[in-house]
């Protein structure tokens, strides 16, 4: 019983685990939905807000801030020097900053959202002199919201090349600017995480509900397995101790029946006696001296056997060389336990092949009612009882195939349980060694 205890707890941990992992896996795949979903309602809007900003176009025009750098620069040549700071060439910035601010409000209006942008020059490249004016991982910023962006995404991206030329007579020179200028705006949703959250937090709540509902139903369950299996171990302590109890009152009738002159009446009590030993031996198994068993007293047993049950067409076969290991009252036990079962299960016929050889292998097949395959694993369990309607009108107390499977263990053998269309088929092996 504890065995099966623990593969069911082995199974229900395993499932649990399964089931926290798909659980997991589907709240994580709908948190990802949503925030693509909120991702994408963002984007909308930053969309629509650059829009807006476009309306400003003649006076961002990205031509005409990168024809005034030498302006700007105070007379330096762009091709000449690296632009060192770019942050101080744009000094509208402020001014766009505000628009962008006011712009974004107004298109977010009660969404919820908390969005951030930036539109940024990030490389300016003198194709004159093939080199690059704006500083590693600085950008030269048209306008930006006060809010940062950590993980910015990608709304466009710009490319455009600029050709100017710049004639200065007193100096003679003639000097050509071409650039190529890449732009782009980004954007991120700051509180996407929190927006998330509200939307699957019903989702989460019901799969932990689930869980615990499912942890607390199989508690209680184990709790109710404990219950009767502590009723059931009481049970058989009972059944155990009465048992052991009868052997003094059988011992003292047996002395009694001894003394008697009724012969008659010494042959009825004399059966019943030996009904009632039959039944605590069942119950209560005591490991006592004992002699190997050899060929003649099989032959003897069941010879008694057939006269004990005249009315079963028993068909034996016996190939006996020479036994090293099984003891007579160990046969005799294994032997009595499965014709009685046969027997009472309706068999008509009882086939029986005892093999000792190199290993001892010994099958009992009858044509009685059998047992049903999803039994199998249970009936060797002590007191367990098949419930169907056939068994109802047998008596039996369920510790016959237990005691088999006792005897069998004590010789490290195997049983095999093979039911057939009609009846069922035995098969045990056990070592044939000294």
């Amino acid at each position: 019983m504890n065995r099966k205890r623990n593969i069911t707890m082995i199974l229900f941990t395993f499932s649990l685990v399964i089931l926290v992992v798909l659980q997991g896996y589907y709240i994580y795949n709908s948190y990802r939905l949503e925030e693509k979903e909120l991702n994408r309602q963002a984007r909308i809007i930053a969309d629509k807000t650059l829009e807006t900003m476009e309306k400003y176009e003649n006076e961002t025009n990205e031509e005409k801030l990168v024809g005034d750098f030498d302006r700007l620069k105070k007379g330096i040549t762009i091709q000449k020097e690296q632009i060192l700071h770019p942050e101080r060439i744009y000094s509208s910035e402020k001014l766009y900053n505000q628009k962008l601010e006011k712009t974004l409000k107004d298109n977010i209006r009660d969404s919820g959202f908390e969005i951030a942008m930036k539109s940024e020059i990030y490389s300016i490249l003198d194709e004159v002199q093939k080199k690059e004016l704006l500083p590693t991982n600085r950008s030269l910023i048209l306008y930006q919201t006060v809010k940062k962006m950590s993980k910015p995404l990608t709304i466009n991206e710009g490319k455009w090349s600029s050709r100017q030329t710049r004639e200065n007579t007193d100096l003679k020179l003639d000097e050509k600017n071409y650039y190529l200028v890449k732009s782009k705006s980004s954007f991120q949703l700051l509180n996407v995480k929190i927006l998330v959250l509200k939307k699957i937090i019903p989702l989460i709540i019901i799969s932990l509900l689930i869980v615990i509902l499912i942890v607390i139903l199989f508690r209680n369950s184990i709790k109710n397995l404990n219950r009767q299996e502590k009723k059931i171990s009481q049970l058989h302590t009972t059944i155990d101790s009465i048992a052991h109890e009868l052997n003094t009152p059988i011992t003292t009738l047996k002395f009694s029946i001894a003394q008697s002159s009724d012969s008659e009446t010494k042959t009825l009590l004399e059966r019943q006696i030996k009904r009632l030993e039959t039944i605590v031996s069942s119950i209560h198994n005591n490991d006592s001296d004992d002699i190997l068993i050899d060929k003649k007293e099989i032959e003897n047993y069941f010879s008694e056997i057939k006269k004990s049950f005249d009315k079963i067409d028993f068909k034996i076969k016996i190939d006996f060389t020479e036994n090293k290991s099984l003891f007579q009252n160990d046969f005799k036990q294994i032997m009595d336990n499965l014709i009685d079962n046969s027997s009472k299960y309706g068999a008509k016929e009882i086939q029986v092949l005892i093999k000792v050889n190199k290993s001892i292998e010994m099958e009992v097949s009858d044509d009685g009612i059998g047992i049903p395959k999803e039994e199998k694993q249970n009936i060797f369990d002590k007191y367990y009882r098949i419930t169907r309607d056939e068994n109802l009108h047998v008596n039996g107390l369920g510790v016959g195939l237990f005691l088999v499977k006792k005897i069998i263990d004590k010789y490290k053998g195997d049983i095999e349980v093979n039911p057939k269309k009609k009846g069922v088929s035995f098969k045990i092996m056990i070592p044939n060694e000294a």
